[in-house]
């Protein structure tokens, strides 16, 4: 699956996936738990309230498999809050 662009491997989704539950952020962990079971290969059908709750839950101690995805999503979140509206 894709989230913000990136591809994401089914084991570092899994592990998003069990993050996201520990913060809390149980609809965002289904969807990601969902995308999985259903093999979605392009990008995974996530709002920006998702990316905002994985960012959230990804915090100071990201899992080093989940860092590009940590970066990604920062500078997803730097272009919106530049962009003119």
């Amino acid at each position: 699956m894709r989230i913000a662009g990136l591809r994401i491997a089914a084991p570092a989704a899994r592990l998003l996936v069990a993050v996201l539950q520990d913060a809390g952020y149980q609809d965002t962990a289904a969807r990601v738990e969902q995308a999985i079971e259903l093999h979605v290969a392009t990008e995974a059908p996530l709002t920006m309230e998702d990316h905002e709750a994985i960012l959230e839950a990804l915090g100071n101690s990201c899992p080093t498999s989940l860092a590009r995805l940590r970066r990604e999503l920062l500078e997803e979140q730097r272009w919106l809050r530049r962009r003119p509206t």
